[in-house]
């Protein structure tokens, strides 16, 4: 059974050590929000492998639902949240970027954006954080968000429809002119 430490901040906030998962290095935070708890999975470099929402209250015990019975927790309580830590700079002034439910309360947090959003901290420029491995994940974990056609061709061709969805989101985002985030490996 693998052991990890969550650290818990004042806010309820929800961050595990690094651990590994099919031999890659991960790290999970859960944050309470106004109406559930969001679960999202980080890559060690920052990228947002997968993100889960569920209407329970308590951060603790949806986490150690999400990391499942071969994960023993143990809970160190920390003075402050400290958010993810992104190998990626800003591409206008090469300041820090962030990722903006960290620089929110989790009681202010009321929408979960299907896209994870980024911004730097000194600019505010604003990018998006989306990989071949979030998209597959919620496609797969969301079969409802689209049209029966959508998920024929799915299954038809998995690669051609996720690289199709990769386009869309690109022109959405290029039009509200916000930048797809390039995380260093």
């Amino acid at each position: 059974m693998e052991e990890l430490t969550v650290y818990r901040s004042p806010d309820n906030r929800h961050k595990t050590s690094i651990y590994t998962v099919e031999g890659k290095k991960r790290v999970c935070i859960a944050e309470p929000t106004k109406k559930g708890v969001l679960v999202t999975q980080f890559s060690d470099s920052g990228e947002v492998i997968s993100q889960s929402y569920s209407n329970e209250r308590s951060a603790g015990p949806v986490l150690s639902a999400y990391l499942g019975a071969q994960v023993k927790t143990e809970i160190v309580d920390v003075g402050n949240y400290e958010g993810i830590e992104l190998r990626a700079k800003c591409t206008e002034c090469r300041g820090r970027i962030v990722r903006e439910l960290d620089s929110k309360k989790p009681e202010e947090i009321d929408e979960i954006p299907t896209v994870p959003i980024f911004a730097c901290s000194s600019c505010k420029k604003r990018f998006y954080n989306i990989s071949d491995s979030y998209l597959r994940h919620l496609v797969e974990s969301n079969p409802e968000m689209f049209e029966k056609d959508e998920l024929a061709e799915k299954e038809k061709d998995n690669d051609a429809f996720i690289n199709t969805l990769n386009q869309y989101i690109v022109r959405i985002f290029a039009s509200k002119k916000i930048s797809r985030l390039v995380i260093e490996k």
